[in-house]
């Protein structure tokens, strides 16, 4: 009878801490009440190129994230919804810029292949655009990073689990080092093209193998690139460009300060210069547009001119304005100067 009821205690203990243990997976209601303010934000009902996104095994759409108050009981789902819905996003862009990119690339080639002295400054324009996605993906990275860190198992400490896009913008940083070492001169510009081609199917093949956990909204790149040269060959005909280079690195450099804008400042993140780091403030939801404008500036593009603000393509889901009537400054963050040693 006595060993009975000694069972009896040990099997109700390890109920009780079982119990415990279960509810400890719980998220604490500070940290939901961030995730709710964060995806209350308004800039999370802009983005509006990914139609669907697979989390364990299931479906879900961009309005599953605000059908819902985020609680200490949701709280982790919401979380990973996010973390994949953004990584998804940033996916489509990354796509983009990297077509983009390898357009450019096989432009300054042909210029080069064709003896016409315009390929040097070209590849230059190429190598300029391939050191100024390495802060954007910095931005990336920590705003993933950032959501992660409220979740009971975040990502980036799980080994056995694949974090969206952290392997590519990690290799993304470090193909800084290597883009360093270019020199380009008339004897090194094919060298470096190569080098760069190489790079660019690279870090394409890895973002292809991200796409498992995306369903993008239809994206004809061919048509885009038949609308860009269309723009193109209507801008040389009124004298506004002269070369097809300048008019591609302006579509880059417009994809870029986009992304940043509407996918990282128009949700609330925040970029800390002093330890490079990006967080989210515990705050409400506030006015994006004057809140940015005035008190936010991000280290990313040194002596850029104002970006077109009436550029956009509709059609095919690309954004290319600042809907803003105030200029941003975009300055590199602390250890991310621009590089010109390779002129």
């Amino acid at each position: 009878m006595k060993m009975a009821i000694i069972l009896n205690i040990q099997v109700y203990l390890c109920m009780f801490f079982a119990v415990l243990d279960i509810e400890g997976l719980h998220n604490k209601k500070e940290k939901a009440a961030i995730i709710n303010d964060f995806l209350r934000q308004p800039g999370w009902k802009n983005i509006n190129d990914v139609e669907f996104i697979n989390y364990w095994r299931q479906k879900y759409e961009p309005r599953d994230l605000f059908i819902e108050r985020v609680t200490l009981y949701n709280c982790d789902n919401y979380i990973r919804q996010a973390t994949i819905f953004l990584g998804c996003s940033y996916y489509h862009d990354l796509k983009l810029i990297f077509l983009s990119l390898i357009k450019l690339q096989e432009h300054c080639l042909h210029l080069l292949n064709s003896c016409d002295d315009s390929a040097h400054n070209c590849t230059v324009t190429l190598l300029t655009k391939m050191f100024e996605i390495i802060p954007m993906a910095k931005f990336m990275k920590g705003a993933l990073y950032a959501i992660e860190k409220y979740h009971n198992s975040p990502l980036n400490t799980l080994t056995r689990t694949r974090f969206i896009l952290s392997s590519l913008l990690t290799n993304i940083q470090e193909d800084e080092s290597l883009l360093t070492t270019l020199r380009i001169s008339s004897d090194s510009t094919r060298d470096v093209l190569e080098t760069i081609a190489k790079i660019l199917f690279a870090r394409r093949l890895e973002l292809d193998e991200e796409k498992l956990f995306c369903q993008l909204k239809y994206l004809d790149f061919n048509s885009l690139c038949n609308i860009w040269n269309m723009e193109f060959n209507d801008l040389r005909y009124r004298g506004k460009y002269q070369e097809f280079f300048i008019f591609l690195s302006d579509k880059i450099k417009n994809l870029i300060l986009t992304t940043i804008r509407k996918k990282y400042i128009e949700l609330g993140f925040k970029y800390d210069s002093s330890t490079s780091e990006t967080f989210l403030l515990g705050l409400p939801p506030t006015n994006v547009k004057e809140d940015i404008a005035q008190k936010f500036t991000i280290n990313f593009v040194q002596n850029t001119n104002e970006v077109n603000a009436q550029e956009e393509n509709q059609q095919h889901d690309v954004e290319c304005e600042l809907k803003d009537d105030s200029v941003i400054l975009i300055e590199y963050p602390k250890g991310m100067a621009p590089f010109n040693k390779y002129i």
